[in-house]
């Protein structure tokens, strides 16, 4: 069965900055405090999986489908949008793993207290089987790498649930996808909860881990039109396969039978660049007062 993430203290701060979001991606006021940290980045750094990968050159290897030049397409890319930043730095490949994220981290060179950095990792380590509680170790080292390195703000984004792709419904763990994701909230809450400014913040609350299990539990799903659900068991992603997860070039996809641009999901893990939007929006609301 399905549950509900588990919520530690500081991280459920940040339920107070949920806002309504319209489809179109605009937020509603949030309200005001003077505990609130209006940080705004000087660069947004991508670092992790599929989700943060950048590139959209015809024929490369970014796992969405890739649209070209000037998207944001990418989790990241349209984080950076929201706080009005286009200078995006961006060492996320598809298919890392959390044990990845040391040579990237390396690959960046230095960091500034300027800097968000955004972190999309652990799908793959799910799918790999995984231990959970290792693994959420490895990924706190890694977070304290960069805070040690002068970033003040680090966002994490929680793993879709593996069991509600088109490649895993029905032949995925249905309860894998959580309680990695709990063991990444307990790990973090425990290496950085209670600290004050709070410098890290785990998305896990902000309403997309929900929000995607209800979106694919429906065959339509505003703004999807495709959600990987036909109402039975799974249906074809924007780049046709569902054991692909190295997305597609956007000629790929047709109008008539896969219309990608209102579709979830690209390939049998990965999301359109819509869905990427999506989950986007939420991880940023995530941040409206939850850095303190």
């Amino acid at each position: 069965t399905q549950r509900e993430p588990v919520m530690n203290p500081i991280f459920s701060r940040t339920l107070k900055a949920l806002c309504t979001i319209a489809v179109a991606g605009v937020l509603t006021a949030c309200g005001s405090g003077s505990t609130v940290d209006p940080f705004k980045p000087t660069r947004v750094i991508g670092l992790g999986d599929g989700y943060n990968d950048t590139r959209t050159t015809v024929g490369d290897v970014a796992p969405t489908v890739r649209e070209g030049a000037s998207t944001n397409s990418s989790v990241v890319e349209q984080v950076a949008t929201y706080f009005n930043q286009t200078n995006v730095l961006r060492h996320a490949s598809g298919g890392a793993l959390v044990a990845d994220l040391s040579a990237q981290i390396d690959a960046v060179g230095s960091f500034n207290s300027g800097d968000l950095v955004v972190i999309t990792v652990g799908t793959f380590d799910v799918k790999a089987g995984a231990n959970a509680t290792t693994t959420a170790a490895a990924l706190v080292t890694q977070v304290q790498r960069i805070l040690d390195a002068g970033v003040t703000h680090v966002l994490v984004m929680p793993v879709l649930d593996l069991s509600r792709t088109p490649w895993g419904r029905n032949r995925f763990s249905t309860t894998a996808t959580g309680d990695f994701n709990d063991a990444v909230n307990t790990a973090l809450s425990n290496a950085f909860g209670g600290r004050s400014p709070n410098r890290v913040i785990y998305a896990n609350v902000s309403g997309v881990t929900s929000l995607f299990l209800t979106a694919t539990s429906n065959t339509t799903y505003s703004p999807f039109t495709d959600t990987g659900f036909n109402g039975v068991g799974e249906t074809t992603p924007a780049c046709g396969d569902r054991t692909d997860f190295e997305g597609c070039d956007v000629s790929v996809p047709t109008a008539a039978s896969r219309p990608y641009t209102t579709m979830l999901f690209a390939d049998g893990i990965h999301l359109t660049p819509a869905g990427n939007r999506w989950v986007a929006q939420y991880l940023f609301n995530a941040t409206r007062q939850g850095w303190r």
